[in-house]
């Protein structure tokens, strides 16, 4: 049996739920649970083995609002479905993924036989949206800004989850190699399955990147232009290039950055060109004062220090 005809094929619960349309308990520990209305799924219920648990969403019936302690990603296999998030309607399509933050909640609509819903459960606690944030943050500190836009840090107040659409990503590729690997296991399937988890984010990292442009709003567009400006052109620009270039004032640039991210044009410049010096000190064997006018910075003495105030050691510390 390969992977698409297992999926497709009805499982015991789906064929009650084809019956009469009606849910039926999949996890018998989620009873004890019931609060307010909402089923809360702890970590216990499904990780005793592993740090990763993979199951095809049950068809035919609705699925009732709950919660959990584990960071989920939804991905849409085939067909269509319609969950309810947080109070927020989401429509997913084919190759759709949805990642969902701890305490989420949510429920989903009654899936067709041909909508096929994989959910992806990840043990480890130190897995949340802001860790796909923190992956990318000192790289793109406008990816920074427009994540934080979009889930926000209190997540009281914002959606707690990341919607990625078909893209040409291949995370699709990946999750459904992760699939074979789980549910036809082999030799050594459980640690190829471990090491795809930090590639599973960082792809995840990727395609926000590429697509999440086009979720900031309006009022943002000019912040995330000038950060995107450092990011390509750390070596050599300056406060005074951006503000020409944006036609606006030095002062009026400088108070936007600081209002919009919380820190400063300088902050920001240098935390670029610390990152891309530890790249260069990691991943090449450029002498270090090449690696200094690589950066954009002339005095020795000040990259030595702004290196030591970034990382807590010495640049030679980080060659091999």
């Amino acid at each position: 049996m390969n992977l698409d005809k297992l999926l497709r094929e009805p499982d015991k619960i789906e064929k009650k739920q084809l019956e009469n349309h009606a849910f039926v308990m999949d996890f018998p520990q989620m009873e004890k649970r019931l609060l307010h209305g909402n089923y809360r799924l702890n970590n216990e219920i499904f990780f005793k083995n592993n740090s990763l648990y993979i199951s095809k969403h049950h068809r035919f019936a609705p699925y009732p609002l709950h919660s959990h302690q584990f960071l989920e990603l939804n991905y849409m296999y085939s067909g269509k479905c319609r969950e309810v998030v947080n109070g927020q309607e989401i429509n997913l399509h084919q190759h759709d993924i949805l990642l969902l933050d701890t305490g989420s909640k949510h429920k989903i609509d009654p899936l067709n036989e041909n909508d096929i819903l994989i959910n992806f459960l990840f043990k480890e606690t130190d897995l949340s949206l802001d860790f796909l944030n923190n992956i990318n943050q000192q790289y793109s500190p406008s990816f920074s800004f427009v994540v934080n836009a979009i889930i926000g840090n209190n997540y009281d107040n914002h959606k707690n989850f990341l919607l990625l659409r078909e893209s040409d990503s291949s995370l699709p590729f990946i999750l459904e190699q992760i699939m074979n690997e789980y549910f036809f296991p082999k030799y050594f399937s459980n640690q190829i399955i471990k090491n795809y988890i930090p590639i599973i984010f960082f792809e995840m990292a990727r395609a926000v990147n590429v697509q999440v442009e086009n979720e900031v709003i309006p009022n943002n567009e000019i912040i995330v232009s000038i950060l995107k400006n450092i990011e390509q052109n750390y070596a050599n620009i300056t406060l005074n290039q951006i503000a020409k270039e944006m036609n606006y004032s030095r002062n009026y640039v400088s108070n936007l950055i600081k209002n919009k991210t919380g820190k400063t044009f300088s902050n920001i410049l240098n935390e670029q060109r610390m990152q891309h010096a530890y790249d260069l000190l990691t991943n090449t064997d450029l002498p270090i004062g090449i690696i200094i006018e690589r950066i954009g910075m002339s005095n020795r003495t000040q990259f030595y220090n702004k290196f030591e105030q970034y990382y807590h050691e010495k640049p030679s510390k980080f060659r091999n």
